[in-house]
């Protein structure tokens, strides 16, 4: 892994713009579709950041209220480029796609509805299929840390907390807030149960 010093020196204006670029223009599905693609271009392909950065870069974007892919390579051209030039790259590469999407959305009165519809479908079962691949990549990575029975629970936490807990009210830092807290409170607990058996 390289610092940051020889990063600025070996990374182009143009190499971040280029990749922006490539992540606005594929963004079907969102953030959590296109973190995948994130991390198979700047952690394996370019190796700008690694694994353990891009993972707390994943937790804190879907932490925070707003769009998490501009977060992300936000803060990749900010990291790599400096505060302005990482701005104004991210800024430059977003333009093309917002016209291309405007363009999209007035030629999309034109194409009848059953075409949006499949088209729709099609994308979604590609977005399915590789937001399994990545959930299934972060269980590997996590099964000697974390036991079976605590992936279900925090499955079944997030899965009601999504269903059932109406906007917005069901922001992701609220959960965050409530199980820092609790293992606070136990950590805590542990410490005061160790001192009394010392």
């Amino acid at each position: 892994m390289l610092n940051n010093q020889q990063l600025n020196k070996k990374i182009s204006f143009w190499a971040i713009f280029l990749f922006i670029l490539k992540i606005s223009f594929i963004g079907f599905g969102g953030g959590n579709a296109l973190m995948p693609v994130i991390k198979n271009e700047v952690v394996k392909n370019k190796k700008w950041i690694n694994q353990d950065e891009f993972d707390q870069i994943l937790i804190v974007t879907n932490s925070l209220p707003g769009a998490s892919v501009i977060q992300t390579v936000s803060y990749i051209a900010i990291k790599l480029l400096g505060t302005f030039k990482g701005i104004v790259v991210t800024l430059i590469a977003f333009i093309p796609h917002l016209l291309f999407s405007l363009l999209i959305f007035k030629l999309f009165k034109y194409v009848p509805i059953e075409y949006v519809v499949y088209i729709a479908i099609g994308t979604l079962i590609s977005i399915i299929i590789l937001l399994i691949n990545f959930a299934w990549t972060y269980l590997k990575q996590a099964k000697n840390t974390l036991t079976a029975p605590l992936w279900v629970l925090i499955f079944l936490a997030t899965f009601s907390y999504n269903v059932f807990v109406p906007a917005p009210y069901n922001i992701p830092i609220i959960p965050i807030i409530i199980m820092i807290l609790i293992y606070t409170i136990a950590y805590l607990f542990s410490l005061k149960k160790r001192g009394k058996n010392d």
